[in-house]
């Protein structure tokens, strides 16, 4: 269907699954990039089309990242791995990102370009995306493009505005109203991003991109590099070479022109969590919410009036919900249940895999299901864990995005005060 004369595809491709084999040692070089600065490329074969890797802001995995890039130059592409954090000496961590310069990122993409009638494609993953279009912005402006620039591939891209604030839907960058680019997403269905990828895909549309998308099942962000990843993820792992390959030929028949007067400079910035309960802005009334928990017995919030409900929202593949679920439950023990409630949803997943994972962890306090995310949008859920402490009115005083030991001295302090009030 087209919508305002840009196309968007859901592409949902059969790929065969490849072995990763033993390969040779790749071939490591520094690449100037001008008088001051040199980035440090791990290269994987020498044939076909190149493709520039960017990995997430946390770095690269070499035990994982290796075989990957190997397996992708057995598709007959020649890798560059940019070795982002070690060139510049930073840290790997979610905000590290931020302390690149673009325009270096932008000299590098130039630099990357193939001589012959090879393409140079991009592949970045969570915010490694937003540093990407933000350079390829800067490199379209200066430089005018080149059409051996063939696209961009991203897994599971971030480009959420700054750490989300209580009681605020979900911003992104203002980089994405920009971007005039092929792109494929490449998005795994267990993230809180899968809830978000339509509204990105049409913003990016609107913008002058043309974007294809493919949802991974059974996997969770980080997938293909995480160290913590179990079989299944394993398994959709070794086809992402297969589809990154099949990526590049759907990009390379997509041709977007990068109008330079569309085209504007951005700046981005990543602030850290904060480390206890953000007031809720307002005297907001808490949305409506009715579930049935693992044992078919139905909750309303409005049945708690006249208690302080902590509501969780999770997933079982988010390692900080799964952190969090013991804390929780010493909550509920050192408060009495007539005073204050803890109720949990875990959201897009069946009451099967939820079951199952109980079995493992178990649950001192109520799961109830939302197995088809509706709850996602009502409460703003922009990042899992996200925990509302609603008071016996039924108002939300206090939320977080993230974890926390909500056994902490500080954490209870802060609910003794709602529960007081």
């Amino acid at each position: 269907m087209l919508k305002r004369n840009v196309l968007a595809f859901l592409i949902s491709i059969t790929c065969i699954q490849i072995s990763f084999a033993v390969n040779a040692e790749p071939e490591h070089f520094d690449l100037p990039l001008n008088e001051d600065s040199e980035i440090s490329i791990t290269k994987f074969g020498d044939e076909g089309d190149r493709i520039l890797w960017i990995p997430s802001e946390y770095g690269i995995n070499k035990k994982k990242h290796y075989p990957i890039l190997n397996s992708l130059a057995e598709l007959q592409h020649e890798v560059w791995l940019a070795e982002i954090h070690e060139s510049y000496f930073i840290p790997a961590g979610r905000s590290s990102y931020t302390e690149v310069p673009v325009d270096d990122i932008s000299r590098l993409i130039e630099k990357s370009l193939p001589e012959g009638n090879q393409k140079l494609y991009i592949v970045s993953t969570g915010r490694a995306a937003v540093l990407s279009t933000l350079a390829l912005n800067r490199w379209q402006s200066t430089t005018g493009g080149s059409d051996k620039f063939g696209g961009i591939v991203m897994l599971h891209p971030s480009f959420q505005a700054d750490t989300p604030k209580p009681g605020t839907a979900l911003e992104y960058l203002p980089i994405v109203d920009s971007a005039q680019l092929p792109i494929f997403i490449i998005q795994p269905k267990k993230s809180n991003k899968y809830w978000y990828l339509n509204g990105l895909v049409s913003r990016l549309t609107d913008s002058g991109s043309q974007v294809y998308t493919q949802i991974i099942e059974q996997a969770s962000d980080g997938y293909h590099v995480r160290p913590d990843t179990n079989d299944a993820e394993k398994q959709q792992a070794k086809k992402l070479p297969k589809q990154i390959a099949s990526a590049t030929q759907l990009l390379a028949q997509t041709d977007v022109t990068a109008e330079k007067n569309h085209l504007r400079e951005e700046a981005w910035k990543v602030s850290s969590i904060p480390e206890s309960l953000q007031d809720y802005p307002g005297n907001s009334n808490a949305p409506a919410l009715a579930l049935q928990d693992m044992d078919g017995s139905a909750h309303a919030l409005k049945d708690y009036l006249g208690k302080v409900v902590v509501l969780n929202f999770w997933a079982t593949w988010c390692p900080p919900c799964v952190k969090e679920i013991p804390s929780l439950g010493r909550l509920q023990h050192a408060f009495s249940e007539e005073d204050l409630v803890v109720l949990s949803v875990d959201v897009g997943e069946s009451k099967n895999e939820v079951e199952k994972f109980l079995q493992q962890v178990p649950a001192d306090f109520p799961v109830l299901l939302n197995q088809d995310g509706t709850t996602v949008k009502q409460w703003k859920i922009i990042a899992f864990p996200t925990t509302f402490v609603i008071d016996r009115n039924g108002s939300i005083r206090l939320a977080y995005f993230g974890g926390l030991e909500w056994d902490n001295p500080n954490v209870v302090k802060q609910l003794q005060g709602v529960v007081d009030r």
